[in-house]
């Protein structure tokens, strides 16, 4: 139960982040809060970073299927693995954010984006709070394979 809430807090906090700023932003509008940190509304038709953004409707209902299918094995694999707490910490995490984005894909045909992060000539993708969740879901993830899991007096756990 307490997943449950997790993700919904997650995809809560993913929903209101991208309401805000479609409500309160022009397309392309931009604010700076940080020497290099913008809100800069764009609409993403593709998936991660604008992979694959044909512009087109097919693309989105095969990213649509993709999304779902991804977020309802995380659902079983959630459910019926034998998961440990930063493995089942990662996998909420990716789910919460394959929901938030699927959600916008769903509904609006795109993924509303804003956070925008640079430095001088450098300019990282506009990405949202969803893949910022599958971001970290990832990392914690592959963090709890490779780094050795240790006991309080130093012996390795299998």
């Amino acid at each position: 139960m307490k997943q449950f809430f997790f993700v919904l807090a997650l995809l809560i906090a993913d929903q209101i982040s991208k309401f805000l700023v479609i409500k309160n932003f022009y397309l392309g509008e931009s604010l700076n809060i940080l020497p290099i940190l913008d809100i800069f509304l764009i609409l993403n038709t593709g998936i991660a970073f604008s992979l694959f953004d044909d512009g087109g409707s097919t693309g989105r209902w095969v990213l649509v299927i993709l999304v779902l299918c991804v977020c309802l094995y995380l659902v079983y694999i959630l459910l019926s693995e034998s998961l440990d707490k930063f493995e089942s910490i990662a996998l909420l995490m990716i789910l919460s954010g394959g929901i938030g984005n699927l959600i916008d894909r769903s509904f609006r045909g795109y993924v509303i984006d804003f956070i925008h992060f640079y430095y001088d000539s450098y300019s990282f993708y506009i990405f949202n709070l969803a893949d910022t969740f599958i971001t970290i879901g990832v990392i914690i993830y592959l963090l709890n394979i490779v780094i050795p899991k240790f006991t309080q007096d130093g012996n390795k756990v299998s």
